[in-house]
């Protein structure tokens, strides 16, 4: 065996040109086929990242009615769901008992608000937030102009706010607000700063047009509206596996010091949505990777082609062989073994060229970079299958020469 590799090497070398043209077809077929399935679990998993957990593994918990946790869809609902007469501020002692879940990194209490806030006659639609420090460690901003608020600001509960670029451009178009007053809901709030907001967090929240504002987080009555708090909770967990395990957890603790009513708080099951992904993921892949086997098979038909070639300018080769007692079995050998080691190299070059592919693109769509050790497998097994199926006939077809044919041959 190690001979006929041998003689493999020696002769796709010698015809260095042919060989590489003829593996041309097993190359880009599997470089498709690899970069493709690099590149669905990617985007898979920057999707599941994205919806689950975003780049940071933070869930915000949901406040919805049991029924609609019961079926996502909204079909168990009836629009006559009793809320909680009452509901307090979460307390620093409900906090800590969360932050006591195991695998929590950090728990996240906001207030937000959707309403227009104004500079004069000059009225923006905006998500106002009412948040605690903690809020920028999980959500960071760059400052742009002025500063963030303060720890000051947080204790005395102040009358400030920072906006996010988008929010200050259409309140001040002439980039002059910094120390100047603006309203919302009737509370004057006096703007000490301009943020940018990370992408990921740009992305999740409708884009760079989109008016951001916050504020301490003592301000929530002010900018809600009443004496009611409607908090938003996001909990983040050490690993994302860990994330729907923690964040129920989180909602349960959550809903024991509620109000009896019809709403609760609570995470939708994850598990469903990843199979959908999943599926459409699955139906991508047999797409694509359809076409991209049609390479392969393209490439098959050249090695069978080249193949009868070399098995036609090698008669004599093949006749002198035969002469000096050499087997049937030994010839298709020698021959099927050539043809297995250039897919097998085809194969090689591919998987190569199919990962740097793979990285290049998943760099430009900033999607985690995943090699799939299977499809590699499975695509270097497929081009040796390819060796053995299209190399075949030419080796049977050596293996038949007449050696007294194949000597008169010219």
């Amino acid at each position: 065996m190690l001979e006929n590799i041998k003689l493999s090497l020696q002769s796709i070398w010698a015809h260095k040109l042919r060989s590489i043209l003829t593996m041309l077809g097993v190359i880009i077929g599997l470089a498709a086929i690899i970069a493709i399935v690099s590149l669905i679990e990617g985007s898979s998993e920057a999707l599941k990242k994205e919806i689950v957990g975003g780049s940071n593994n933070t869930l915000e918990l949901s406040f919805a009615t049991k029924a609609e946790f019961n079926s996502p869809d909204g079909s168990g609902t009836t629009g006559n769901e009793k809320m909680p007469d009452y509901m307090e501020a979460i307390s620093e002692a409900q906090i800590d008992e969360l932050k006591a879940i195991d695998g929590l990194k950090n728990v996240l209490v906001s207030y937000n608000a959707w309403g227009k806030m104004y500079r004069h006659n000059r009225g923006v639609d905006m998500d106002i937030r009412a948040v605690t420090p903690d809020y920028f460690t999980i959500y960071p901003t760059k400052g742009i102009k002025g500063r963030q608020l303060s720890q000051q600001d947080y204790l005395n509960n102040s009358q400030r706010v920072i906006l996010n670029e988008f929010a200050y451009q259409s309140l001040f178009p002439d980039g002059d607000g910094l120390m100047k007053m603006v309203e919302f809901n009737g509370t004057p709030y006096q703007v000490v700063g301009v943020v940018k907001l990370s992408k990921a967090f740009t992305n999740a929240y409708g884009g760079e047009d989109y008016a951001m504002a916050f504020v301490p987080s003592g301000n929530w009555p002010q900018i809600q509206g009443n004496i009611d708090p409607q908090p938003t909770i996001s909990v983040q967990a050490e690993k994302t596996d860990d994330l729907q395990r923690v964040a129920e957890e989180a909602s349960a603790i959550l809903n024991a010091s509620l109000p009896e009513s019809d709403y609760m708080y609570g995470v939708y099951n994850m598990g469903d949505m990843d199979g959908q992904i999943e599926e459409f993921n699955q139906a991508q892949f047999y797409l694509l990777g359809g076409i991209a086997s049609i390479s392969l098979l393209v490439g098959g038909i050249g090695v069978m082609n080249i193949m009868l070639v070399s098995v036609t300018e090698r008669t004599r080769e093949i006749g002198i062989k035969k002469a000096l007692g050499a087997r049937r079995g030994t010839i298709l050998m020698q021959f099927l073994t050539e043809a297995m080691v250039l897919t097998l190299l085809g194969g090689c070059i591919g998987v190569g060229a199919g990962l740097g592919i793979a990285a290049g693109l998943t760099n430009m769509m900033a999607y985690p970079f995943i090699v799939s050790i299977p499809a590699i497998l499975g695509g270097l097994a497929f081009s040796l299958l390819i060796g053995i199926v299209f190399g075949l006939v030419p080796a049977i077809k050596a293996s038949k020469l007449d050696p007294i044919e194949a000597l008169r041959y010219e």
